[in-house]
């Protein structure tokens, strides 16, 4: 039974959907291959803007993850550390992680081994499989999980500065981080970019935002704020355009390279506005049956990621989509096709996140945090 909507901020609930949709989509872009029926394990670069666009779809995914580190540092800012936030996380990335690979090695004992994860089920990579589910911290298993909890370890340190240094000061952290994300787009090879300094970056802007939004409320509209994200997007597509083309610039800089994370700043920045756009909608005034569903769907979103990202999860989860489904006969309605694959797959994993919390991370969280 969720919580009453009327204890939660509804409108933050709907952002941590609206993010978790975007990186589904990213995923979904990436990895769902209709016209060959089989999983992708790598989208290719090709020039063209259809490739373009496909890539700025794909950095949209870093939107969804932005608003998750915004929202971190937005709730998180003005509360003490407290062990259990973390222990919690990294308890539902144990189970999801343990529990597929359980089910994977009786699978392979009893029938055979799923065809999308047959290739990693053997020899070396056997073991790190393995190891990779056991130790999925450690090895990287979930990158965005990882840096999650990384945030948390140095949430108290942040808060400190928030206390202690002039928000000046503070902005000039946020700036600075900032440069970091596209430093390696200038100097090719100078990068200080890393999962920690990204969720650092997203927890500083959503802390600056709780402490100090009002003080500039009047100067983030909506029309000006929809215009910066298209202005954004546009520029996006047109950098993925062209550093897919031949150019002496492009090899130059190494740019050809770094069409997956693109701009960062960009996706970072429209994070950002969509974060203040949706939680000025006071969504506690909806409908409760509205209330109701959003709250019940938004605490399985951390589970789909750990479903559809798992180690095996992502490798059977889209190759049973791509082999089951097919492209429409007009390519222009490949679009609302694909939107209604993701909008079904979004469903399913939200049941069955719904089903593992219940059924496994609950009854284990319970028991070793009544033992800590």
């Amino acid at each position: 039974m969720p919580q009453k909507p009327a204890a939660r901020n509804v409108s933050i609930e709907l952002l941590r959907i609206v993010a978790m949709f975007l990186i589904l989509t990213c995923h979904f872009v990436i990895h769902f291959d209709w016209d060959h029926h089989q999983l992708r394990v790598v989208l290719p670069q090709e020039p063209g803007w259809w490739s373009a666009l496909r890539f700025v779809i794909v950095q949209y995914g870093q939107v969804g993850v932005s608003i998750f580190f915004i929202i971190s540092g937005y709730f998180l800012v003005e509360k003490s550390f407290k062990w259990n936030r973390l222990v919690k996380t990294w308890l539902q990335m144990f189970c999801y992680s343990v529990a597929f690979l359980i089910i994977v090695l009786l699978l392979g004992a009893f029938h055979h081994y799923p065809m999308a994860v047959e290739p990693i089920m053997h020899g070396v990579d056997l073991y790190r499989s393995i190891l990779a589910s056991l130790f999925p911290f450690f090895y990287n298993s979930y990158w965005f999980i990882g840096a999650y909890l990384l945030m948390l370890l140095v949430a108290p340190y942040l808060n400190t500065l928030f206390n202690t240094l002039p928000k000046r000061s503070m902005e000039m952290l946020i700036v600075l981080l900032g440069f970091f994300s596209i430093q390696i787009l200038i100097f090719e090879r100078a990068s200080n970019w890393n999962n920690l300094v990204y969720a650092m970056l997203g927890y500083l802007i959503g802390g600056w935002l709780r402490k100090y939004y009002q003080d500039y409320e009047d100067r983030f509209r909506t029309l000006p704020m929809i215009g910066i994200i298209v202005a954004l997007t546009l520029l996006m597509v047109a950098f993925n355009h062209y550093i897919s083309e031949q150019s002496w610039l492009v090899d130059f800089m190494g740019w050809k390279n770094r069409i997956h994370d693109g701009i960062v700043l960009f996706p970072i920045i429209i994070g950002m506005l969509v974060f203040i756009m949706v939680s000025r909608v006071d969504m506690n005034q909806s409908p409760e049956v509205v209330q109701r569903a959003i709250c019940t769907i938004a605490p399985t979103t951390f589970g789909i990621y750990l479903i559809h990202e798992n180690w095996f999860g992502f490798r059977i989860v889209w190759d049973c989509v791509s082999k089951m489904s097919y492209p429409p006969s007009l390519p222009i309605l490949r679009p609302m096709a694909g939107v209604c694959i993701i909008v079904i797959v979004f469903i399913v994993l939200s049941c069955i996140s719904w089903l593992i919390d219940a059924i496994i991370v609950h009854p284990v969280e319970k028991v070793l945090l009544s033992r800590v």
